[in-house]
């Protein structure tokens, strides 16, 4: 397997994806997917400023989750019994999320699959999936899934408490501490290759520079 990591227009995409999935999940749009977190912790989500969605954008992992862990879901998704309902959709007006979110995922999974593991806490047997099938056909069943879509460790109160609050700092040496810390929590799931993935976690830092270019449009 190729270990080179995530490069500057991979962590440019994720926080592009966090700014999306953030703005949906502080909006009234958004409050199922908030319903998915800690009960404690979601009036801080749906509180959030412009200035700190755009600093919690910038987490060196993908903060929405398209369930890569859950091995029964995607053989239903896309096995014989995973053909789209043409007549479903993604709630929340989410599904331009699922379909950017999946689109990035599907190329980096046959580009460099080692940094799919790091930007999203999937498995090999994840990536391969992905790879082996072609884009069109994952986006359409997926958009058409209203429970693919789902904040990252969303039961997982330590980790979303860390993120709000820390997470969240002007001083960016805290906030990227927060962030790295989130990212090896993440990792501790992955039941291949933790040592090797929480060494790259400590390393896998994004530019600095992209967090002055997620604005909100208007």
């Amino acid at each position: 397997m190729d270990y080179s990591g995530p490069d500057a227009s991979d962590f440019a995409d994720v926080a592009a994806l966090n700014h999306a999935f953030l703005m949906r999940l502080r909006s009234t749009a958004g409050a199922n997917l908030r319903e998915r977190l800690p009960q404690r912790l979601r009036p801080a989500v749906a509180a959030l400023r412009d200035v700190q969605v755009e600093r919690l954008a910038t987490t060196p992992f993908l903060l929405l989750t398209l369930r890569e862990r859950d091995a029964d879901y995607w053989k239903r998704l896309v096995g014989e019994d995973g053909f789209p309902d043409l007549f479903a959709t993604a709630t929340d007006g989410a599904d331009d999320i699922v379909a950017a979110a999946l689109s990035f995922l599907w190329h980096l999974a046959r580009r460099n699959p080692y940094a799919l593991r790091l930007l999203a806490g999937a498995a090999n047997d994840w990536c391969a999936t992905l790879a082996g099938s072609t884009l069109l056909e994952l986006v359409r069943r997926a958009s058409a899934r209203p429970d693919i879509l789902l904040p990252r460790e969303a039961d997982n109160h330590e980790f979303w408490r860390k993120l709000l609050g820390p997470g969240l700092s002007s001083d960016a040496s805290v906030r990227s501490a927060a962030h790295t810390a989130c990212l090896q929590t993440m990792l501790t799931g992955l039941p291949e290759s933790v040592p090797i993935l929480r060494a790259a976690a400590r390393r896998s830092q994004p530019p600095r520079y992209r967090t002055a270019a997620i604005r909100r449009p208007g």
